[in-house]
């Protein structure tokens, strides 16, 4: 008996209590698009025996040379995580914008997130180290970002891992113990999960599966939340918006015309402005309107 009929076999009482009971049960995993299957619990043991392998410091330092190399580079193009914003905060100006102008790194984000981002940083390079030390991730798909040309689109997983002759995106994700307990998924992970394994499928080396990695911060118990399959009518409404922007483009570079501001977006003081990346360049105040020169 191989590797994975061993582990099948050993996980299989406990996969067979923790299934759901019911239709009910059935229909909620069905609708979030959750796989309920062995190769989740398979997945959770390979992690936890990662923790008793030995370091391996020169490739775990490596990793983290090569990472610390790409921030150095400008960014340039969209990001998956702008175009999987709600409605409310979604502005096709500012998308458009990024592709011409510089934006604005990070000054406007409130020191309270500046905290949360770092602390949730430092608990993905946790979990890449330790994938390089159980030798199923290389550097070049730990936080590297993709990019998509068609649609001018760099998306970024946490990690490309592959166990179990699978090849598996991964998201991280750290909450506290309260909002851990409380809620069985992660919404707003999953579904950007399911984006970077679309980008993956279509435009990429593919993917056979995916998990958000969801950590409580406070006594590191994690769960795993695995995606089998991706339902691409599920991300129409984002394909959509990409296709809008390279239209708006092609606009502002045929006959200089800029998309309208999102309708909330009142003044460069408003709320709206204020949390916006493009704030400079469309209201041409601060550094102003500085060419990325890509274009």
């Amino acid at each position: 008996m191989g590797l994975r009929e061993d582990i099948k076999a050993g996980v299989f009482d406990e996969t067979k209590s923790n299934k759901p009971k019911g239709k009910k049960a059935r229909g909620k995993a069905e609708e979030s698009g959750l796989s309920d299957s062995p190769l989740q619990i398979m997945i959770e043991k390979k992690l936890n025996d990662l923790f008793y392998l030995p370091p391996k410091y020169d490739a775990e330092l490596e990793m983290l040379e090569y990472q610390y190399a790409q921030e150095g580079d400008e960014r340039y193009g969209l990001h998956a995580s702008a175009i999987l914003a709600p409605e409310s905060e979604f502005c096709y100006r500012e998308q458009v914008l990024s592709l011409f102008y510089k934006q604005i790194q990070g000054e406007n984000i409130p020191i309270g997130l500046k905290r949360i981002f770092e602390e949730g940083k430092s608990i993905g390079t946790k979990w890449q180290r330790l994938f390089i030390r159980g030798g199923i991730a290389v550097k070049e798909d730990l936080d590297v970002s993709r990019f998509v040309k068609k649609y001018d689109l760099s998306y970024t997983p946490d990690g490309i891992i592959n166990i179990y002759g699978k090849r598996i995106i991964t998201e991280m994700k750290s909450q506290n113990t309260f909002l851990f307990k409380k809620n069985k998924g992660h919404p707003s992970g999953v579904k950007q999960l399911k984006f970077y394994m679309y980008m993956e499928n279509t435009y990429g080396d593919g993917a056979d599966a995916g998990f958000v990695l969801v950590e409580d911060k406070n006594d590191q118990n994690f769960k795993v939340l695995l995606v089998e399959e991706v339902d691409p009518a599920e991300l129409e409404p984002y394909i959509e918006r990409l296709e809008m922007i390279q239209e708006y483009k092609g606009v502002f570079i045929e006959e200089r015309k800029m998309v309208p501001r999102h309708k909330s977006c009142t003044s460069s003081s408003c709320k709206m402005a204020q949390k916006c990346n493009m704030r400079d360049a469309c209201w041409n105040i601060g550094m102003g309107r500085v060419r990325l020169g890509k274009i």
